[in-house]
């Protein structure tokens, strides 16, 4: 995943983004199966594993100090 990628995800759990925002934004490759499509979104609402968004928090941090490449 790009760095924007896990922003987006993290920004979209806290409720800063919408999904079509988030779907403007991250390829349809990329985002969690639970967040495919709006509708598979709205069933799964809330219900996304945290351990996807942690990772993503884990990532941006991890970019952040330099020991990511991207």
């Amino acid at each position: 995943m790009r760095r924007e990628d896990d922003l987006y995800l993290i920004m979209l759990e806290s409720n800063e983004l919408t999904w079509w925002e988030y779907a403007r934004k991250v390829s349809p490759n990329v985002r969690p199966k639970q967040y495919k499509t709006y509708w598979s979104f709205l069933k799964n609402k809330g219900k996304l594993p945290k351990r996807l968004v942690k990772e993503a928090e884990w990532r941006m941090e991890a970019r952040r100090k330099g020991l990511l490449d991207s």
